[in-house]
C-alpha cells in the first residue's frame, strides 16, 4: 500500500473520506491568474510541492459523535469539530509521514493562512464549483460535502509523478441549469433574509446565534442540487454545520444512549 493510500484509508476511518492530490503550482497559478487575495501555497516553504486536500461526506457525523461520547474534554473546546478534525489529521499524517516536514491549513483559518479550498477542489476535479452559489457538487455526493484541511508536505514529489505539471481540465457541471438557477433563487433569499453585518459569518457557517433559524434558508441552497440525496446529512448535522449550537451535539451524544 502506498502512504497516500494508507493516509486515505487511516482517515476514512474517523469520518474524513475525501482525499485528494494536487500540485501546488495549480493552485499558485490560479492565485497569480486571478489576482485571489490569498497568499500563493509556495510562499510557506518552496520545498512544498504537492498538496492534498481532505474532506469529508455525511460519514464524518456518527464518527465524531462517538468521538464526543468517549472524550467529555471535547465537547468543552472552543469548536469541538474543528479540534477533532485537526487532531485526526495531525495524527494520521504523523503515523504515515514520520519526519516529513508539513504545513496544514484548516477551513477555519483566515488571513494569510486562508485557503481557496473550493478552488483547490475545483482543481484536482474532485468536485465541480459552481461560481454563482459558491456551491462545490461532488459528482456522486452532490453538495453533501465539506472541505476541511490542506496539508503541504515536502520531499515527496517522487511519489505523486502521476499528476500532470499542469492541472487537468475541470468537471463538466454534474447537474442541470434549472438547479443552478433554483441555487440561485435559494441563495438571493438567504441573502435577503441575512443581517448584512454578519454576511461572511453567515456564509461560513460561524458565530450565528443558537436560536436563529436563518440557517435554513442556508440549507435550501444545498437542497436545490437533487444529486447526491441519498448521502444528505441527517438533520442533527445540517444544522450544526450552519450554527455550531452545542446544544446539537448534546441532542446527538444523547441520542446514542
Amino acid at each position: 500500500m502506498t502512504r497516500i493510500r494508507h493516509l486515505e484509508k487511516i482517515l476514512a476511518s474517523q469520518g474524513l473520506d475525501l482525499l485528494h492530490p494536487f500540485r501546488v503550482g495549480w493552485y499558485d497559478e490560479l492565485v497569480e491568474r486571478e489576482g485571489l487575495p490569498v497568499k500563493k501555497l509556495s510562499s510557506f516553504g518552496s520545498g512544498y510541492k504537492i498538496g492534498i486536500l481532505i474532506g469529508n461526506t455525511k460519514s464524518l457525523w456518527p464518527t465524531f459523535v462517538r468521538a464526543l461520547k468517549e472524550d467529555g474534554r471535547l465537547l468543552a473546546e472552543k469548536d469541538p469539530l474543528d479540534t477533532y478534525t485537526q487532531h485526526r489529521v495531525t495524527t494520521a499524517l504523523a503515523t504515515v509521514y514520520p519526519g516529513i516536514k508539513l504545513e496544514c491549513f484548516w477551513s477555519c483559518d483566515y488571513g494569510d493562512r486562508l485557503v481557496a479550498m473550493q478552488r483547490v477542489a475545483e482543481l484536482c476535479r474532485a468536485a465541480y464549483l459552481d461560481h454563482t452559489s459558491h456551491l462545490s457538487v461532488h459528482p456522486s455526493y452532490g453538495t453533501w460535502i465539506a472541505w476541511r484541511a490542506v496539508v503541504l508536505l515536502e520531499a515527496i514529489e517522487s511519489e505523486f509523478e502521476e499528476l500532470e505539471q499542469t492541472p487537468p481540465p475541470p468537471l463538466n457541471c454534474p447537474v442541470s441549469a434549472e438547479e443552478l438557477a433554483a441555487a440561485k433563487d435559494a441563495i438571493d433569499n438567504a441573502l435577503s433574509l441575512s443581517d448584512q453585518n454578519k454576511l461572511c459569518e453567515e456564509l461560513h457557517g460561524e458565530s450565528k446565534a443558537e436560536t436563529s433559524s436563518s440557517w435554513r434558508h442556508w440549507l435550501r441552497v444545498r437542497e436545490t442540487v437533487k444529486l447526491g440525496q441519498d448521502f444528505r446529512y441527517c438533520d442533527d448535522q445540517s444544522e450544526y454545520h450552519y450554527t455550531k449550537n452545542r446544544l446539537v451535539l448534546e441532542r446527538a451524544i444523547s441520542s446514542l444512549s
